[in-house]
């Protein structure tokens, strides 16, 4: 309970890191719900799956869609906090962090699928190599609905978390 109507109030909440990661999390949290839910729509009304290769590991999708996940959380911090040190350009992160999300996307699912390739001593096993994973998932109709997610997750947070100038306030 505060004593005296002198009391020194706490900083703004919006210098620092701390909310910008919060919102990151949070777009994170939206962008893989988006993916998600992008994907069965994509899955049903193109009747595939989003792996259709054979001896790919059913992890590749999930991780791949995880390092995506930290890049668009860690392009809206970025964003954020750019636009409370008054920098111009916030909403411009959208386009490189959306490019980013998609690269770790396909990164990751070439990584992944590295693991999950049969032994070679197996000559039954015909696998894909991982750049044929990597490429195939990235640049299919799963793959390309990374970038648009992403960007509009990140303008969303950073409109979103704008503050509308009051008269007689000044800009937030």
């Amino acid at each position: 309970m505060i004593e005296g109507y002198d009391a020194e109030l706490p900083p703004d909440p919006g210098s620092s890191w701390g909310r910008a990661v919060t919102w990151g999390a949070v777009s994170s949290l939206v962008f893989a719900s988006l993916v998600i839910a992008t994907w069965g729509f994509v899955s049903l009304g193109l009747d595939r799956d989003v792996i259709d290769l054979p001896d790919v590991s059913v992890l590749v999708a999930p991780l791949a869609v995880a390092a995506a996940t930290v890049v668009v959380a860690a392009s809206v911090a970025l964003a954020l906090r750019r636009r409370h040190q008054g920098r111009q350009g916030a909403l411009w992160l959208a386009a490189p962090g959306s490019i980013l999300a998609w690269l770790a996307f396909a990164i990751v699912a070439g990584i992944v699928a590295t693991g999950s390739r049969p032994e070679a001593g197996n000559p039954d096993a015909l696998s894909p190599l991982p750049s044929q994973v990597a490429i195939g998932l990235s640049v299919g109709p799963f793959g390309l609905v990374i970038v648009p997610l992403a960007a509009l997750v990140v303008v969303a947070a950073v409109l979103s978390t704008s503050r509308p100038t009051r008269p007689g306030r000044g800009p937030a």
